[in-house]
């Protein structure tokens, strides 16, 4: 099911509805086949292949997602599949369906499976006590990125033709760009986040992962309760080039010779495009520092909020066997090493750490202050977006506990639309025959998705540099 898109899959199956249930047998096979040794996924449903048969009688094929096999990420609570958020110590379920959810299969969508996850959704490498640690498709000596790695994985994978995940600081984007698909963040609040286990009511976004734009754009409308895309728009389209984060700043060693081969990918995606994109050098001096460092240590609010929304979630509608934080350190069951500050500053120093102290209120006006500064440079240079490396180095390797070189803060804080599209891969090697991939983000205006996805749509057009990952790797992984 390598590249299947929804309109392709959709056109087949107008013309022989049995392709439906076919497809959902072909994709549970995959799984079975490749997933022992990728881990992307944790749970598949049983009655996928009992719900494509139905709606093969059914015959519906207006529905805009009829038919098709979506992954969830497993913060993503559903009724009749378990919700771990990757922690072994947490079952969830919930009393009511989410909004999303809902939408999906109304939608004619079929959950086919729940998808790995960095624990609590927490980091960008997709490790857990659940299902260990995913491997990256192109590179199994690589993570996927995260913390939506296993969805990421799995679509690049094959195993499905879209997925849904989420985004605190780089979660649906940072696995995009190291798993060669797209990654879509639509402006924070347009997507309703009940039923999903929380990080941060500040920067938590829910958002569509696919192959192609129009997959992601069209699977974003059914979560947004928005009515179906429109034409793509041919206007001009003016984007800043936005130079301070391409820089290899923060970066180890062996990451700045990373950083050259990112940057040379994205620079020449950039230049393959100026005839049909206007682009405009944004220099490091006409905007505040906007790098991840300053933006983590003064803005991001994820310390602050985390044990709180994880707190007053669990103990809200729904069923879960701990209500509380402490009660999950106390049972042991969550991985040590998976775990960041995030997770434990609320409980070290809760009056530091927490929605009332004069440390989270600071962050909220520097917040403001962030809003202010982007707004100021869109109209400035006059821009419609702007555009950067989504990871300034490759996705780290299996092992490390953290994926440094990460320039989705800046959308996360602001609210603002961001998707990554693939831009190309690295250099062959031994491990990585193909390269690994390299996405390119554009950062749109708040509230102005359609915009940025017609932008996305016409330069994923131009670049065509899509390529299904070779699994023989893994098959040979998994004889040893």
């Amino acid at each position: 099911m390598n590249r299947m898109t929804i309109s392709k899959f959709h056109s087949a199956l107008a013309q022989d509805p049995s392709l439906g249930p076919a497809l959902i047998i072909t994709s549970l096979k995959s799984i079975n086949r490749h997933d022992p040794i990728l881990k992307s996924i944790i749970t598949t449903n049983p009655d996928a292949i009992s719900e494509a048969i139905q709606k093969a009688s059914t015959k519906d094929p207006s529905l805009p997602l009829h038919s098709i096999p979506i992954i969830l990420k497993d913060n993503y609570t559903t009724p009749t599949l378990p919700t771990t958020a990757g922690v072994r110590a947490l079952t969830i379920k919930p009393q009511h369906e989410s909004t999303v959810l809902s939408r999906l299969k109304s939608a004619g969508a079929i959950i086919l499976a729940k998808a790995n996850l960095h624990e609590f959704a927490l980091q960008g490498i997709t490790l857990s006590s659940i299902r260990g640690q995913t491997l990256n498709p192109y590179d199994p000596a690589r993570t996927p990125g995260g913390s939506s790695g296993g969805t990421a994985a799995a679509l690049s994978a094959g195993f499905a033709i879209a997925g849904c995940g989420t985004d605190t600081v780089n979660s649906l984007r940072s696995p995009a760009s190291a798993c060669g698909i797209v990654g879509f963040r639509p402006s924070t609040g347009r997507i309703p986040t009940d039923g999903v286990v929380p990080v941060s009511f500040t920067q938590d976004a829910l958002g569509p992962m696919a192959l192609c734009v129009a997959d992601a754009r069209l699977l974003y409308t059914v979560m947004a309760g928005l009515p179906l895309p429109l034409p793509v728009s041919r206007k001009t389209w003016r984007v800043g080039v936005l130079e301070s984060f391409f820089g290899p700043e923060g970066l180890g060693s062996e990451s700045v010779a990373e950083n050259r081969v990112v940057g040379d990918v994205v620079r020449r995606a950039l230049d393959s495009i100026r005839a049909d994109v206007e682009l405009v050098s944004i220099p490091e001096v006409a905007h505040p520092d906007w790098c991840f460092m300053t933006l983590s240590e003064r803005a991001d609010t994820q310390a602050f909020e985390f044990k709180y929304s994880l707190d007053r979630f669990l103990q809200g509608d729904v069923d879960a066997n701990c209500r509380c934080l402490e009660e999950i350190v106390r049972s042991g069951e969550y991985s040590r090493e998976a775990v960041t500050e995030v997770f434990s500053a609320g409980l070290v120093d809760p009056d530091t750490y927490s929605v009332t102290s004069r440390a989270y209120r600071d962050r909220l006006e520097y917040i403001q202050t962030l809003k202010g500064s982007v707004d100021m440079c869109f109209e400035e240079y006059g821009v419609d977006a702007l555009v950067y490396p989504h990871q300034r180095q490759l996705p780290v390797r299996i092992g490390e506990t953290k994926q440094g070189g990460r320039n989705g803060i800046l959308a996360a804080l602001t609210g603002r639309p961001a998707i990554c599209i693939p831009a190309g891969r690295s250099p062959s090697t031994e491990t990585a025959v193909q390269g690994v991939p390299v996405g390119v983000e554009f950062m749109g205006k708040r509230w102005e998705e359609n915009d940025l996805l017609d932008l996305a749509e016409v330069v994923e057009g131009i670049l065509q540099v899509q390529q299904s990952p070779d699994l023989s790797f893994f098959e040979k992984l998994g004889s040893i």
